[in-house]
């Protein structure tokens, strides 16, 4: 039964382990895309940049307080710099990107085919 237990205590910290690595990384995009969102002039990547936004909001495990929020927030953007926050932006558009394209992989397997019409005969022949 000890052993269990240890094993369990194991398992929860290495699982609670990643959550946080995850909710860091997630924290991170959050900050890059609000910068990005803010700084950019194309729409386009504005629009990306939202999209980002919003799909790391949704990433974050369980239900931060503010406070905590703002400690992850501030802790990332920290880890940013001019020299890596091209590389690291592009990482979090990656994994948007990921996601979207198995959207849209699933959206075409399950899409009913087309059906064949009936040529029209102008003439009523």
């Amino acid at each position: 039964m000890k052993t269990t237990r240890l094993v369990l205590a194991a398992v929860l910290a290495a699982t609670s382990t990643a959550t946080a690595a995850q909710s860091a990384a997630d924290a991170r995009c959050i900050v890059l895309a609000t910068a990005f969102a803010n700084q950019s002039k194309d729409a386009n990547q504005q629009k990306l940049a939202e999209d980002s936004l919003y799909f790391y909001l949704g990433r974050i495990a369980g239900q931060p307080s503010t406070a905590q929020f703002k400690t992850a927030l501030d802790a990332q953007s920290k880890t940013i710099t001019d020299a890596n926050a091209g590389t690291l932006r592009g990482d979090c558009v990656k994994a948007v990107q990921v996601k979207v394209q198995l959207l849209q992989t699933l959206a075409a397997q399950s899409a009913p085919p087309a059906q064949a019409t009936k040529p029209t005969n102008p003439q009523g022949r």
